[in-house]
């Protein structure tokens, strides 16, 4: 009995983390080769850029899947636009799953790569993220406070809604007015007015992503 109250007690004090998971959808559709390289960079471009917000920085743990561990939900939601918004810029055709969660992580962290580490929190994640169920929604988000995490799918649910309706081929224009906010500016950069501009935030719902950007931070 005495063992037993001791090993939950080692349990229980386990230091939890915010952890974030996500592999590409369908990977088997794309050159594996080009599809490992794009996804690399966009994982150090979030490490570099993000570096203050991470534990362990994020890793390809797999041709199409990575790993790593935020300092806050804040840090995670972060890297979460950091991946989608580079994607969009660069024109990338694949979406990512993710699976953001705070759980147990049993062994020191890695604070080079997310290599090596284990515990309840990363094998719950991993098994959230390879069986991800008919119609599950390419956010999936498990925390202490459930109401969070529900509002959180839902936003996201209804951001994803949006990005789906974006071409490649316009996502350096789509980037540039998610992250200015002045027609003009933006149509100087890719020989657009500002009217045009203007008509083609209104037509792609820029605004209401941003919006919506903005509620996800405040449940942060």
């Amino acid at each position: 009995m005495a063992q037993s109250c001791i090993l939950y007690e080692t349990v229980t004090r386990m230091p939890k983390y915010h952890i974030l998971m996500g592999d590409i959808i369908r990977s088997r559709t794309y050159d594996a080769r080009k599809l490992r390289r794009e996804l690399m960079q966009i994982v150090s471009s979030c490490n570099r850029s993000l570096e203050p917000q991470i534990l362990s920085p994020y890793t390809v743990t797999l041709g199409d899947e990575f790993q790593g561990i935020a300092r806050s939900l804040s840090g995670l939601l972060e890297s979460v636009f950091h991946f989608e918004e580079t994607s969009i810029g660069k024109g990338l055709l694949f979406k990512i799953r993710y699976v953001g969660l705070f759980g147990t992580v049993d062994t020191p962290l890695n604070t080079r790569k997310a290599h090596g580490m284990m515990g309840r929190g990363l094998a719950r994640a991993r098994e959230l993220l390879t069986n991800p169920g008919r119609g599950r929604p390419r956010f999936h988000f498990e925390l202490p406070d459930p109401i969070i995490a529900k509002q959180l799918k839902r936003l996201f649910f209804a951001i994803d809604g949006i990005v789906q309706r974006w071409r490649p081929e316009d996502g350096a224009l789509i980037l540039d007015m998610i992250r200015n906010a002045n027609n003009s500016e933006v149509g100087g950069k890719h020989d657009k007015d500002r009217s045009q501009i203007w008509k083609r935030r209104k037509h792609l719902l820029i605004e209401e992503y941003r919006a919506l950007k903005d509620a996800v931070f405040t449940m942060a």
